[in-house]
Formats: C-alpha cells, sequence, structure tokens
C-alpha cells in the first residue's frame, strides 16, 4: 500500500519539505495551513510500508496523503478571492449560489458588464496542483475535496454494492463538476434538444444550443486521425481548450481496430451523427484539466465587479412580503452572514443541492416541506422530483502481462507521475478513458442511440482491488474478496457499459432542516425493469469486440471467472449473467440532472419557467443541470456550459441567432448583429 502513498506524495510536484521522509515509510506532518484550498492539519500520522488490515485506519491515512498532497502542490492558476476579514458589500447586482461549471461561467459572463456588481459564493475550495492533474481524479472520492453522498439502498440494483448503495460523489471544487470529472467532452444528439422543446421548454432546441456549443470550446486538432472533427461544428474561439488523446493506452489502441474490424462506425460524435465511437476529446491542454473554474474565472476573478468568496455555505435565500428574492443566508467560518441583492439571486449548486436550498427556501412539494417544519412559501410538487441519470454497470477483463496497471509494477507509476511533473505527457496527463461510443440497441425508444460504451484503462483488472474498489468506489465485501482479489496480480482493464435513455426515475429529499445534513438520494435505478434490456444488448457488444481478432491477438482479453456472487449459476456472456452483472456491479455514471426541470407555465411539475426564472417568486433563477426537463445523451458538462453561455446571453438581453449546423463562418455565427 506504501506505493500509492509515494505515487500521491510524487504527484504533490513539491518535494522540498522537511514534513516529509519517506525513506523509514513513516509522514509527519504538522501544522500545515491550507486557508481557502483547504482545511488546517494539524496532527500526526504515521504510514508504514505494509498493507492497512482496518479499513478505517486506510481511510484515514489515505485521506490524510490526498490532503498533503494538495498542501504541497502549487496553485495550478491565479485566482482572486475574498478571504475572511475582508469586506463583503451589502449589496449586490447578482448572487450566485455555486462555482460549478453554470455558475463560473455566469459570474464571468455577466461581470462583462463594469456596471454589474456580482458575487458568487461557493461551499467548496479552490483547484490545486493536484486536483488539475487530468488522472488523480480516481484518488479525489472520499477525500476533502468531495462531498461524500451516497443513494439510500437501492431495491433493484446494487446488489453488490455496500448496503446496496450506489456512491454519489460530488466535487466541493470551484469549477463542481468539471474539477472533478471524466473530462470527456461530449455534446449528445441533437434530437435531446428539440425533445426539450416538446416537453414545454421553449427556446433550448438544437438550433438554440448549436451556436453556444461553438461559442465556448477551443478545439485543439489532435494528432490522432481518429479524433479529427467533422468542419463546421466545432469553435476555434471560445475559452474552453479542448484536445484528443494524444497517447492511447495499450487497451485503447488494440480495442479501437476491435470495434472497426466488427464494423462500427468511428467518427466525430460531436459532429454530423453521434452514434459512433472514437477516442474521447477531453477538456486538457498542456497535461492540465481545463476546468470552468480555469477557463472562466481564473481572468475574471480580478474584474472589480466580480467578488468570490469559497468555503462559502448558503442556507437558504430569502424573500419579502411579495416573493421577491431579496438575498441569501450563508455561512462562512462558522459565521452566519446575510447578503442583499438589487436585481437577482442565481441558484447554480448542482442536482443534490438546488433542490435542497430551494426546500430550505420555503419552495418545494407541500408535504415535504411540512414534514420538516418550513414555512410554506410556494407549493412545487416538481422541486427534487425526476431525478434522471445514466445508470451503468462496469465489465471486468483481464488482459495480457504489460498493458496496464499491477500493484507489483508500482515503480512504473511514479516514474509515470515524474514524467508527467517534469513533462506534464505520459498517463497522468489523461483520465484514462480512453474510448467512447454510442449505438442505438432493438429496444430503443426512438432514433437515438441508448446505449454508451466506456473504456477505462486506468481501472486495471483489479489494481488494489481493496482499496480502489472496496474503499472508495463502494464494492461489498464479498465482492471485492471472492471476485476482484483473485486477479489482483493481473493485467486488465473495465469496460463500462451505460443506458442514456432510462425511464426509471428518482428523487431527492431533505434529510432535515439541517443543511450540514447530506440530501436524501433516491436514484431508483431499474424500477423500469425495460432500462436492463439495452444494457444487456450493450455488454453482448462488448463481448463480440472482446472476441474480434485485433483484441484477442493484442491483449488476449478474457472476462473475469465468474466468481461474482449471485451470479455464478450463469454461463459467461450470457443474457441471464449479463443481467445479473447489472443488477449486481450498479454505478452511477455522473450524471444526475433533471430535479428542478424547466417546462412551461401551464406544467404544474415545472420548477423553472424557459427563461429559467422560479415560477410562483420574483428574482429568482436556477440554472444548472436540474433545470434540464430530460436528461440528454451525452457527458453534461459541455451541455452544462452551453445552457449557461447562453442564460447569460438571456439574462443580458441578447441571444445568438438560432442556426444549425454546419456553419460556413464562426464569425457570423458569434455574431450578436
Amino acid at each position: 500500500m506504501w506505493r500509492i502513498f509515494q505515487l500521491i506524495l510524487v504527484l504533490s510536484v513539491s518535494w522540498k519539505c522537511q514534513a516529509i521522509n519517506p525513506g523509514n515509510g513513516t509522514l509527519n506532518i504538522l501544522n500545515l495551513s491550507r486557508g481557502s484550498r483547504g482545511p488546517k492539519v494539524s496532527s500526526s500520522f504515521n504510514i508504514f510500508k505494509s498493507e492497512f488490515s482496518d479499513p478505517n485506519t486506510l481511510l484515514k491515512a489515505y485521506q490524510l496523503v490526498v490532503e498533503l498532497a494538495n498542501v504541497l502542490s502549487p496553485d495550478p492558476y491565479p485566482l482572486q478571492t475574498l478571504s475572511s476579514g475582508q469586506r463583503l458589500e451589502n449589496i449586490y447586482d447578482y448572487i450566485i449560489v455555486g462555482g460549478g461549471t453554470a455558475g463560473s461561467t455566469l459570474a464571468a459572463r455577466l461581470s462583462e458588464i463594469p456596471q454589474n456588481r456580482i458575487l458568487l459564493l461557493d461551499a467548496g475550495f479552490a483547484e490545486t496542483g493536484f486536483s488539475v492533474t487530468p488522472g488523480t481524479n480516481q484518488f479525489l472520492p472520499k477525500s476533502y475535496l468531495v462531498w461524500d453522498y451516497s443513494s439510500e439502498p437501492e431495491k433493484y440494483s446494487a446488489r453488490g454494492m455496500k448496503h446496496r448503495s450506489v456512491p454519489t460523489y460530488v466535487s466541493k471544487l470551484l469549477g463542481g463538476g468539471s474539477a472533478h470529472n471524466q473530462l470527456e467532452w461530449v455534446r449528445g444528439e441533437p434530437q435531446d434538444y428539440d425533445r426539450w422543446v416538446q416537453l414545454g421548454a421553449d427556446g433550448w432546441s438544437w438550433r438554440d444550443l448549436f451556436p453556444y456549443f461553438v461559442k465556448s470550446e477551443k478545439i485543439i486538432k489532435s494528432k490522432l486521425g481518429q479524433t479529427l472533427q467533422d468542419e463546421g461544428y466545432h469553435g476555434s474561439r471560445g475559452p474552453v481548450r479542448v484536445t484528443g488523446i494524444v497517447e492511447p493506452s495499450p487497451a485503447g489502441r488494440y480495442i479501437i481496430e476491435g470495434i472497426r474490424e466488427i464494423g462500427l462506425p468511428i467518427g466525430d460524435f460531436n459532429g454530423k451523427n453521434h452514434s459512433r465511437f472514437n477516442f474521447y476529446p477531453i477538456n486538457v491542454y498542456g497535461g492540465v484539466r481545463q476546468s470552468m473554474a480555469l477557463a472562466y474565472l481564473s481572468q475574471a476573478s480580478f474584474r472589480k465587479n466580480l467578488d468570490v468568496i469559497l468555503e462559502a455555505l448558503v442556507h437558504k435565500v430569502l424573500f419579502n412580503d411579495r416573493k421577491e428574492a431579496i438575498g441569501v443566508l450563508f455561512e462562512k467560518d462558522g459565521k452566519i452572514q446575510k447578503v442583499m441583492t438589487r436585481k437577482e439571486i442565481i441558484i447554480s449548486a448542482g442536482v443534490f443541492n438546488s433542490p435542497r436550498i430551494l426546500m430550505l427556501s420555503g419552495i418545494g412539494p407541500k408535504q415535504e416541506l411540512k414534514k420538516h417544519g418550513i414555512p410554506i412559501l410556494v407549493e412545487s410538487p416538481g422541486v427534487g422530483q425526476n431525478l434522471q441519470d445514466h445508470p451503468a454497470t462496469l465489465l471486468h477483463y483481464t488482459s495480457r502481462p504489460n498493458t496496464s496497471a499491477v500493484y507489483t509494477r508500482g515503480d512504473s507509476y511514479v516514474e509515470a507521475a515524474e514524467e508527467y511533473k517534469a513533462s506534464g505527457t505520459g498517463s497522468f496527463a489523461t483520465p484514462g478513458t480512453d474510448i467512447g461510443g454510442w449505438f442505438r440497441s432493438s429496444k430503443a425508444l426512438d432514433q437515438r442511440g441508448d446505449v454508451n460504451i466506456v473504456l477505462f484503462n486506468d481501472w486495471p483488472g483489479s489494481f488494489l482491488s481493496n482499496f480502489l474498489y472496496g474503499y472508495l468506489y463502494g464494492y461489498s465485501d464479498k465482492l471485492v474478496e471472492e471476485y476482484l482479489v483473485p486477479q489482483a496480480l493481473k493485467d486488465g482493464f473495465l469496460i463500462q457499459v451505460s443506458n442514456y435513455r432510462a425511464r426509471s426515475k428518482g428523487v431527492v429529499r431533505l434529510r432535515s432542516r439541517n443543511i450540514h445534513d447530506p440530501p436524501i438520494i433516491e436514484p431508483r435505478y431499474f424500477s423500469t425493469g425495460d432500462d436492463i434490456d439495452p444494457m444487456i444488448e450493450g455488454c453482448q457488444l462488448v463481448a463480440k469486440i472482446m472476441r474480434s481478432k485485433a483484441v484477442r491477438q493484442g491483449l488476449n482479453a478474457q472476462p473475469f471467472p465468474n466468481t461474482l456472487p449471485g451470479c455464478e449459476r450463469y454461463p459467461l456472456d450470457s443474457n441471464d449473467f449479463f443481467r445479473c452483472v447489472i443488477q449486481t456491479i450498479t454505478v452511477s455514471s455522473y450524471h444526475p440532472s433533471c430535479t428542478c426541470k424547466m417546462g412551461s407555465l401551464s406544467d404544474l411539475t415545472a420548477v423553472v419557467d424557459p427563461q429559467l426564472r422560479v415560477k410562483g417568486v420574483k428574482g429568482l433563477r436556477v440554472i444548472d443541470a436540474s433545470i434540464f426537463p430530460e436528461v440528454p445523451s451525452g457527458n453534461l458538462n459541455s451541455q452544462v456550459l452551453a445552457m449557461a453561455e447562453r442564460a447569460s446571453d438571456l439574462i443580458k438581453g441578447r441571444l445568438l441567432k438560432p442556426t444549425l449546423p454546419p456553419y460556413k463562418n464562426e464569425g457570423e455565427l458569434l455574431s450578436y448583429d
């Protein structure tokens, strides 16, 4: 276990610190203060070169080392924030609650008008040199850099997860999900947004949003031929730099050839046709994660009309007798403070916390508010309802020696970390998800692709199985011991199969009136049984790819022997086996959405109107993934970004002209004239 600690510490970049003495296997951490980049550390902890038998000891050691890595790593980009003791104005034009993808974008765009006074409140910390390293996101769960949320026990899924609970980690970093995700830059199907209009979200069609997808991005041509983009579909001037995978993993090289061999389409899934496969475009540049905080706030935070406050937890929105939003109550350094607005408050706290803040402010389902003794300001039955996600499962494969990461070759990880530290290249310069794609199953409800397949080449067969899977990602002890550990010293990789058209819907509810108590999250995966069938077809397609000549000869990929608890009686690769796997190893794609859905004024379940204004009150909007009427078929970061770009224009009173691709002239597309 010492190797993983050594790896994390190398990635922290700075090693000239007397607090570290790896020679004797002991770390002594004394009085390291992080300020806005994390809590104070004032303790000593001994970590020895041996496996830990006590999970709690292991987790504490891991959390401490991750914290130390962030303490030591340098600031990745300039950022100006108000620190404790600095003067906060009493009133602002716009108060933005939450500095995730949407909040960071809105703060930057609205502060472009010098007359606007903007306050951005975020409950998390600034990014660090460790956190912006693309390959370190797998080490962030259970650390102080995430909200450690988990679902309630699932009825129809997660049989092999601890307490039948699905981990639902939420970033606690400025930049939100863009500071913690897998960096896959995917727009989804054009029909996704036309479907929104059918559901009452006028003005949010593909024609309306396409110019904002282009406006937000700056595509950097990849050296890898397969990731070249379709002309007339992408931007070259935006704040977010997007590149391709420059150094594919061994598994990625062979699997893309296997995909080609069996006749699946390969091309730009952000271009003419979404349902195809490719190496992922990723928002990474120069080996650094391009979060929305970096892209939008690294310069904007220095504007005189924008104040950014971190570690500021908003309790609720304040209203006057006319149901006008007039301010927010927030907590900073243990003190409750109040700040007021002249114009609007914008909640961008994410799919779990935006509905929670609304309910704590008196806006929500009548029975939910009454249960917690919250005075009802507006009865809004849709708040916290309609939770949608892309439920997924993981297929485990072994492969030829030296095609992945194995515990006994831990020194190679340290070498990779040293390479990244020196040049920003190597395996830590990518998030570890080389290849992805979409296809349409026979169960698809319409013409859109409904199943997604992703290669996870950085989560090998069972490298440190008990640590990565058992302690961080929620596998049950029985599953780890009987299914993963026997393969622990073999090379391997994971394939994730997800349903991108799942019909099952969940709910987010209050645990109490205390903002410090996590929300109750009930995804209710597979409560509509038909959601499993498309995933079985996806698993069968993966099995077919694994049987291709390219994969057999290059990787000799083999599924784990069937010792998966509860599934042993089914033949490997049978439909019954895959059904059992799906309901046993159930994970989130981390694309939750739709808990404050947008809709028409006549839709009683819609929380916001197409102007993103909360129905029943004045001066309050919600702008984040929670307002999606239906979850789109892509990784949500670029969709939230395009939505936030358009929302900022909506507030400014100007909009780009709706246009269908391909465009002929990017300058004309992005012109407001």
